[in-house]
């Protein structure tokens, strides 16, 4: 599976559903990210990791760009997910390219 995000359906996840991963293009500030989603997400600068729950599924964003979505039902469903959280996420995205 891949398109949109380059999501993939990695196995399934023991709370039902599956996990799923998926990138964003750009990377994140995680200053910027833990701010933005203060009081929502376990977040740690430090580690480059931040941790919510949205509509039943558990996200883990990555400093890289990267998304864990476990839950999902489906990579349309992660996809559909992923687009809803995408607008409160993008002012932490940063220009500098991928290493």
């Amino acid at each position: 599976m891949s398109g949109k995000y380059n999501v993939k359906t990695l196995r399934p996840c023991v709370g039902g559903g599956f996990v799923i991963e998926a990138h964003f293009e750009k990377r994140f500030s995680m200053e910027a990210l833990c701010r933005l989603l203060e009081g929502i997400a376990q977040c740690s600068e430090k580690l480059g990791v931040a941790r919510f729950s949205h509509e039943g599924c558990m996200f883990t964003l990555y400093r890289s760009g990267r998304i864990d979505v476990r839950r999902a039902e489906s990579g349309d469903e992660a996809i559909r997910l992923i687009d809803d959280i995408k607008p409160i996420v993008e002012a932490a995205f940063v220009e500098q390219p991928l290493l």
